[in-house]
């Protein structure tokens, strides 16, 4: 035997728990069930005799004027729906947020009397849920989000929370609306590489992990997206994740980078990543051919200037020599110390005779430098140098340095202050 429609609509309303109610504009008549009095803690004889008011007097006051207005909105045609949520208090004396939904029917009778119709349905542990969410967004260091890549490529993030704002400088609601928003400021020469992990990432499924730059009002932070993947049955793929900032972190890391590749005393590369500069350059001449050319130098008789004036004197001496030697290199040539008072330059498509004449110039300042002690004496120092360029007879780097060195040692024994290309003297 079928259900009646009444049936079916009950047993709908008591899984859903929902409390009804009715309201005639016309004659202010209000009716409500018994779920509606007790989800808030009554019966209905308790709240007798019920009217509109009933539910007003109930309601909180801060909640009052916006549902009224929801109501006006739906009433003038502005809503499809009355749709609110406001706070009722129960007979406890807790405030309990109810969802009230409401639509304007005709009668059966014939006349022309109005009714609006709807349910409540009590979602006071959903908002406590989301207010918890909330607190807890906030609390995080950094942003917390929902990003979904349809199959056919398009995306959006169905949440975002607040702290968006502190570093890409947009609000929720423009990311959720303009997606395309959030990777817009990230930095241009990053932005591949963003794309590259979140497409391996899908492929893989596994954590998406990517530290990247935002350009923000011409401010550049560092951040760091960690997220992981999940697949629908459809192809979607949907990470939940978090994005902080690192600049600190980032900081300190190209610090202790910069601190690892360089020189304390002149602030020039150390030994160390000249060699890696120099297989680099090496490997590149392999593959693309081209030249390039390396000056080794060494200051002539470094050990007296210690002896006689004293190490802070000394320190000196080196810290105007790297100083010099910036002045007359190029930007794309390399310098580092590599010793106490050895250092080599790399200058990438220079010819032998180029830099010879780099070298030689380097000679010619030095010797014209006029130093002082701390004991107010003047002295100057002078340097011996040795030059070479690439060729592919060399077939290490180990082997251009040992020939650079040869040319050093020579113009050491043919008296320094002098500088020697590939076995052949240069006088001073």
């Amino acid at each position: 035997m079928p259900l009646s429609t009444e049936t079916r609509l009950q047993a709908i309303l008591d899984g859903t728990g929902a409390g009804t109610w009715e309201y005639n504009l016309d004659n202010g008549e209000a009716i409500y069930n018994d779920r509606w009095a007790s989800m808030l803690g009554y019966s209905l004889e308790e709240l007798s005799p019920l009217s509109f008011q009933t539910w007003e007097k109930l309601c909180h006051p801060e909640d009052l004027g916006p549902a009224n207005k929801a109501l006006e909105r739906y009433l003038s045609g502005e809503e499809s729906q009355f749709e609110c949520v406001i706070r009722l208090m129960h007979k406890d004396g807790e405030w309990r947020y109810i969802h009230t939904r409401g639509m304007l029917l005709g009668n059966d009778k014939g006349d022309q009397s109005r009714w609006l119709m709807g349910t409540h349905l009590d979602v006071t542990r959903e908002k406590q849920s989301q207010h918890q969410l909330e607190r807890l967004t906030e609390s995080v260091p950094g942003i917390i989000y929902t990003f979904v890549r349809e199959p056919d490529g398009q995306f959006h993030f169905p949440y975002v929370s607040r702290k968006i704002e502190d570093l890409y400088g947009l609000s929720a609601e423009q990311a959720i609306a303009y997606p395309n928003m959030m990777f817009e400021t990230v930095h241009p020469d990053d932005l591949r590489r963003v794309h590259e992990s979140i497409n391996l990432s899908a492929e893989s499924l596994r954590e998406w992990v990517c530290d990247y730059r935002v350009v923000v009002d011409d401010s550049v932070k560092w951040v760091r997206g960690i997220s992981r993947p999940e697949r629908d049955t459809d192809g979607r793929v949907t990470w939940h994740g978090v994005i902080t900032n690192i600049d600190d972190q980032k900081r300190l890391e190209l610090e202790l980078e910069h601190l690892s590749i360089t020189d304390e005393l002149t602030g020039l590369y150390n030994r160390r990543y000249m060699l890696h500069k120099l297989e680099e350059s090496a490997a590149e001449n392999e593959r693309y051919g081209g030249n390039f050319s390396v000056i080794s130098l060494d200051i002539d008789f470094f050990k007296i200037i210690n002896d006689s004036w004293g190490h802070p004197t000394g320190d000196t001496v080196l810290q105007t020599f790297a100083e010099l030697i910036r002045k007359r290199t190029r930007k794309s040539d390399i310098i580092a110390r590599t010793g106490g008072e050895e250092f080599i330059i790399l200058m990438p498509n220079t010819v032998l005779t180029d830099a010879q004449q780099v070298a030689d110039s380097l000679r010619t300042a030095l010797a014209a430098e006029e130093f002082v002690s701390d004991e107010g004496e003047t002295f100057s120092v002078t340097l011996s140098a040795g030059v070479v360029s690439w060729s592919d007879d060399m077939a290490t780097v180990r082997n251009l340095l040992s020939v650079c060195d040869q040319s050093l040692y020579e113009a050491k024994r043919a008296g320094r202050n002098r500088v020697v290309v590939s076995g052949q003297k240069t006088q001073n």
